[in-house]
């Protein structure tokens, strides 16, 4: 892809577009950062914690909006 076309295309976006392309460079960037770090098995243990009742039903309070 040519640079200048990119540089210019970019260039005549509103600003709030112009940030959003930046905001995705941002975001390829540390996606690649990352992809590029391999993850090893049990390198979260105990940093995660559920609670006991994670999966016990929730109440009435809960679905009404009143907790």
């Amino acid at each position: 892809m040519n640079r200048q076309k990119l540089i210019h295309d970019v260039e005549i976006l509103p600003p709030e577009l112009q940030q959003q392309v930046f905001d995705f460079v941002d975001f390829l960037k540390k996606q690649q950062a990352l992809g590029n770090k391999k993850r090893k098995v049990g390198e979260y243990k105990g940093r995660i914690h559920l609670a006991d009742d994670f999966d016990a039903p929730l109440g009435d309070d809960f679905w009404l909006g009143e907790s």
